[in-house]
């Protein structure tokens, strides 16, 4: 099974909430920028594929068994909840807060 975009579109935001799980290299920026592609498919596999240095055909086959996975499973509506695309867009990361500290000093 190969996810088209469409698919993956639809389920972004499920994705979005498990990516973090299923790959703990993936930062919120990361995952920001891939909301924020046109197409976030390409993006998300091209983000596996620099992270990780999977090939291009292993970052399509990644994809395909986790949206398989979601589609068997889908998350909790709480963690749909704490989605970063459902909160405040001007929430900065603790990341962020203490680089700009130790910029500042």
């Amino acid at each position: 099974m190969n996810v088209n975009k469409e698919v993956f579109e639809n389920k972004w935001e499920q994705i979005r909430a498990q990516s973090k799980v299923w790959w703990g290299l993936f930062s919120e920026d990361d995952l920001n920028k891939v909301a924020k592609a046109p197409i976030k498919r390409d993006k998300y596999a091209m983000m596996l594929r620099v992270k990780y240095g999977y090939t291009h055909e292993r970052a399509r086959e990644e994809i395909s068994k986790r949206v398989a996975e979601l589609e068997a499973n889908p998350p909790s509506a709480e963690l749909l909840q704490a989605s970063p695309d459902r909160q405040d867009s001007k929430t900065v990361s603790k990341v962020r807060k203490s680089r700009t500290k130790k910029l500042n000093l």
